[in-house]
């Protein structure tokens, strides 16, 4: 397959094109298309004189921003695999994924290698450290490598006697895995999906079309999941600039808008109705916002477009995927759905059975491609769940949609036990075995619950050992160094009653859901404040 969808190569391409053009920003900080080349290289020269081979696995966790995103292109332009991991991890999400990937090489900052530090014991060493982080005081041994410092790695590999070149290292192939994102298990922890460059071009592909070199991006995603190829790559194919902000900030938003000049911007559902439910402004919509991408997208949407005067465009997409349903377009009246196939994707609603059932009637949704590698090969020591999810050649989401007569697909429910919280997936089984870590606890479920401003929230139903107490505050202080904050459950009701259960002994779920339509047991009733 030739080199056509490399986001490194095409970074070279527009360095060419237009040298003084401005790609990436933060705060003051800008780079043109030819400084952000030039510094991409530099850092894939320092990887690769440090030990970074093409397919060896490097851990990125480190905080969002410009240099983030500059380390994740050089290790590309490498065609070494970049595992980025979320920055809120810790305890033992984090040991099953570091122990999961055996990775050869750690990119990191001080701030997150505490949270490595902690887990020595319990995870294997990793022969090559990076500081990717600018902190001087970053000291953890002789070897650390610092990505910044202006001098050479001036060290041969063994067995070498020459330093490694970057220009003659070949670009790697589009068909090559780029990356491994880590998403929510189900049954089980979560997997970690294998990502290739064609995966990442194809979903920047669905958004560049409808971008000009004119736009300037505002991302405040969280650059470990699929958004940055949704919104650095779109941006990158479109010759448009990006500014990036480390995370989102209700009140930094309109005033960032209008410093920048931004024009498009990718926001949650729960981000949309967090700014609509500000009180109404007279300059709401003095700014150059024109183009939001927002999933899900509110129910009022038409309202919130007219409010802010933009329009919006939504989608279907999954780690494993490359947005196969798109709405082709932005709207200032959204129909809510996720859109239409795109060319070369088909996709079909299904019964337990894999049949295709009626437009109009509920059931699985499931895709696949006709252009190779646009969907994940699979996951990564899961061949099981690989297979499982491919069977009858059909990549089966998880997730219940319908689709009416005119073909748009709409979300309905996911038919799979994972919860979806702000932008995060959540697994339920890893929160449940956190919780039944504690003394006091016989068992534990955990299910999604409608939150006010969209996607869920963490619903725990808790039932104690025989002469136990425990109160929500108690086992809340407990969860808080084990979970990440997403994960922390929203509400914990306790059960004087044993958990549902199928004759197989599998906790039934939508009984519980049946009886937990609204949360119960709300940490914010006591006050309870969550650490970052």
């Amino acid at each position: 397959m030739p080199n056509l969808y490399l986001y490194c190569q095409h970074l070279a391409r527009m360095a060419q094109s237009c040298p003084h053009r401005i790609f990436l920003r933060e705060a003051s900080r800008a780079l043109t298309f030819g400084q952000a080349n030039t510094e991409v290289e530099r850092l894939a020269q320092r990887l690769l004189r440090g030990g970074v081979k093409p397919e060896m696995r490097c851990i990125l966790w480190m905080e969002n921003g410009l240099d983030y995103a500059l380390i994740w292109l050089a290790l590309s332009r490498i065609g070494a695999v970049s595992v980025p991991l979320n920055q809120a991890y810790r305890g033992p999400i984090l040991t099953h994924q570091i122990n999961d990937i055996r990775a050869e090489a750690l990119i990191t900052d001080s701030a997150h290698w505490v949270r490595i530090d902690e887990l020595k014991n319990q995870i294997p060493d990793f022969p090559l450290i990076f500081d990717g982080g600018r902190d001087a005081s970053f000291q953890i041994s002789a070897g650390l490598i610092d990505l910044w410092r202006s001098d050479e790695v001036n060290s041969p590999e063994e067995g070498h006697t020459s330093l490694p070149d970057l220009t003659e290292l070949p670009f790697p192939k589009a068909s090559d895995c780029m990356s491994i994102f880590y998403t929510s298990g189900t049954t089980g922890p979560s997997k970690g999906v294998l990502y290739t460059h064609m995966q990442a071009w194809r979903t920047a592909e669905s958004v560049a079309p409808y971008l000009t070199e004119d736009d300037v991006f505002y991302m405040t995603s969280p650059m470990c999941h699929v958004a940055m190829p949704h919104c650095m790559g779109a941006a990158l194919i479109a010759g448009a600039s990006v500014v990036v902000r480390k995370r989102f900030s209700s009140s930094a938003f309109w005033p960032d808008v209008r410093a920048y000049g931004v024009t498009a911007t990718m926001m949650l559902g729960s981000v949309a109705t967090f700014l609509n439910a500000a009180s109404p402004q007279a300059d709401d919509r003095e700014h150059t916002l024109r183009k939001v991408l927002m999933v899900p997208v509110l129910k009022n949407a038409s309202e919130f477009c007219e409010r802010f005067g933009v329009a919006v465009m939504s989608w279907f997409n999954m780690t494993e995927l490359s947005v196969p349903l798109h709405t082709r377009g932005f709207s200032a009246h959204p129909d809510g759905s996720c859109g239409l196939p795109l060319p070369g994707v088909s996709a079909r609603v299904v019964d337990e059975y894999d049949r295709e059932v009626a437009r109009g009637k509920p059931g699985e949704l499931v895709v696949r491609d006709v252009q190779p590698w646009t969907i994940s090969p699979g996951y990564l020591n899961q061949p099981e769940a690989t297979v499982s999810a491919w069977r009858n050649l059909w990549f089966h989401t998880g997730d219940i949609c319908v689709q009416d007569a005119a073909g748009s697909f709409f979300f309905v429910d996911r038919l799979k036990d994972s919860i979806r919280r702000r932008g995060e997936n959540i697994s339920s089984h890893e929160v449940e075995s956190q919780i039944q870590l504690h003394s006091s606890v016989m068992e534990a479920a955990v299910i999604g619950v409608a939150a006010h401003e969209g996607e869920q929230e963490v619903q725990a139903i808790v039932v104690l050992r025989p002469g136990a107490f425990l109160t929500i505050q108690e086992l809340l202080d407990f969860l808080h160094p084990r979970l990440p904050s997403f994960c922390l459950p929203r509400y914990i009701a306790f059960s004087a009653d044993l958990l549902p259960r199928t004759d197989t002994g599998k906790i039934r779920k939508n009984v519980l859901r049946t009886q937990f339509p609204k949360g119960q047991g709300d940490r914010e009733d006591i006050n309870y404040i969550v650490r970052k």
